[in-house]
């Protein structure tokens, strides 16, 4: 943005007016700046100004790159609790200070509540949230669906994010529905789909038949009635909770991080380990079918 020249005034009192003027004029451009930032990350940027820290300083200073760098600065992506802290602790600052929202200070907040996210639908979850998790992980990936089929379908080459995982030494358990299971049927029935639930299963299964063979990779089929999908990640995992009669996509998804609350993290952990201990390996065919 461009700001003309203006000829300064002889007078004193002539300053004065000038410099009010100025001061006044910076501030609506800062104000435009602020509403053409619209999703950007603006603590963080005004951080970095105050720390005269450039990107490729921050990114040589993090251990990031500039391109992880730069989504957080615009907003697409937040980044996983040990990046956050990261790049906090090269601006002097802690991570509350540059994400509010997602990393809010425990003190800060009334007794009982704990500084998750919850977006109103799985659904709304952005794409780069799901991306940048798998993409991200560092020793497990632990999957509880039924269908699950968004994964393929919403997340670009789901099945080679968790081909690099594995190659990274991520231990990954994927369950999925039974598609002859009495409730994956009964879910199709309170949701009005009949067998397409069923359908939606065995889709994902054949989804991951080229991966079944995979060190690291293990897939299991159960026939647990699921009160939530579950997407754990490292220290990060997504809570899809299910409301009867409605389609896992319409249902609230709560983000949750282990470091915010211990407690409430290991009753999913357990509810997961539960429904894995039920399921049964899944089996294919010499073809690669289930």
């Amino acid at each position: 943005m461009t700001i003309p020249a203006v000829p300064m005034p002889d007078s004193k009192k002539g300053l004065s007016s000038f410099v009010t003027r100025q001061k006044r004029s910076l501030v609506q451009i800062d104000q435009r700046l602020d509403q053409n930032s619209a999703g950007a990350n603006l603590l963080m940027r005004r951080r970095m100004q105050a720390q005269s820290m450039s990107k490729s300083a921050l990114s040589r200073a993090t251990g990031l790159d500039e391109r992880t760098i730069q989504r957080s600065l615009d907003g697409e992506t937040m980044p996983q609790a040990q990046n956050a802290l990261a790049i906090a602790d090269a601006l002097n600052c802690r991570s509350s200070d540059l994400w509010p929202d997602a990393f809010a200070e425990p003190g800060g907040m009334a007794e009982g509540t704990v500084p998750a996210i919850l977006y109103a639908s799985r659904a709304q979850i952005p794409v780069n949230v799901w991306h940048d998790l798998f993409a991200e992980a560092t020793t497990a990936i632990d999957i509880c669906v039924y269908g699950g089929t968004f994964l393929f379908d919403v997340i670009a080459g789901f099945n080679r994010l968790i081909t690099d995982a594995v190659g990274r030494g991520v231990h990954i358990r994927f369950v999925a529905g039974d598609p002859g299971s009495n409730a994956v049927h009964q879910r199709g029935v309170e949701e009005s789909i009949g067998t397409s639930l069923s359908g939606r299963c065995a889709l994902t299964l054949d989804r991951l038949a080229a991966l079944a063979d995979m060190d690291g990779l293990e897939i299991r089929v159960h026939g647990t009635p699921l009160y939530a999908s579950i997407f754990r990640v490292d220290d990060t995992l997504v809570a899809n909770h299910h409301i009867y009669g409605s389609p896992a996509s319409d249902n609230p998804a709560m983000l949750l991080r282990r470091e915010h609350d211990a407690e409430l993290w290991e009753k999913y952990e357990a509810s997961f380990e539960k429904v894995w201990a039920r399921a049964r390996p899944a089996r294919y065919s010499s073809e690669g079918e289930y």
